[in-house]
């Protein structure tokens, strides 16, 4: 939420390519730092979390690095709101730790979660994705090679993820959630006993 301020702030909005601010910079040195962790969390637990995982971490980490060029500043807090969705996703895990998989509960969260990962990671991502797409083609000869490369990269594979792990939390939800599991568990349960 550090970054919602900088949607409104001016310097930004004028120049959304090339414009600095001073608190930008102090929310991305911490989102940078989160990223870093991130990145390194994902690669200690590859196996348990997948390649996904290390993807998202070091392309949000190396555009994030790039942004005190300035570069795309103002698009960076547009898409730190992409973590508005990460609460729920936190809030799914833990029910599941607690034991409350499949409770009525965790269906109101999953749905929450999938209305708003696909409200602010898919049609607010991919629209300003194509927004900020736009803006840097309007001083495309005032960029330097390696910001477009990096920058072009790092958005196809985030976007990519981003698709791909909506459908895998449909998929989960549904499996999850789909009638008459509960029962087969039950008595899957009672064989093993």
């Amino acid at each position: 939420m550090l970054a919602a301020p900088l949607l409104w702030d001016e310097p930004l909005i004028q120049n959304k390519v090339f414009g600095h601010d001073s608190y930008a910079g102090q929310v991305y040195a911490v989102t940078c730092g989160y990223f870093l962790w991130d990145t390194l969390h994902s690669i200690r637990h590859m196996k348990e979390f997948g390649i996904g995982f290390v993807f998202h971490g070091f392309c949000s980490f190396s555009v994030f690095m790039f942004s005190f060029r300035p570069f795309l500043q103002y698009y960076g807090s547009v898409f730190l709101m992409f973590e508005l969705s990460t609460p729920f996703l936190n809030i799914h895990w833990f029910m599941d730790k607690l034991g409350m998989t499949g409770s009525v509960y965790q269906l109101i969260n999953g749905v929450v979660l999938l209305a708003v990962f696909f409200s602010v990671r898919i049609v607010f991502g991919l629209y300003m994705s194509y927004q900020a797409y736009q803006d840097v083609m309007l001083v495309y000869d005032q960029v330097p090679l390696h910001l477009l490369v990096v920058y072009s990269a790092a958005n196809v594979v985030l976007n990519t993820l981003n698709l791909f792990w909506f459908y895998k939390m449909i998929e989960s939800l549904t499996r999850r959630f789909r009638p008459g599991k509960r029962s087969l568990k039950k008595g899957e349960e009672a064989k093993s006993k």
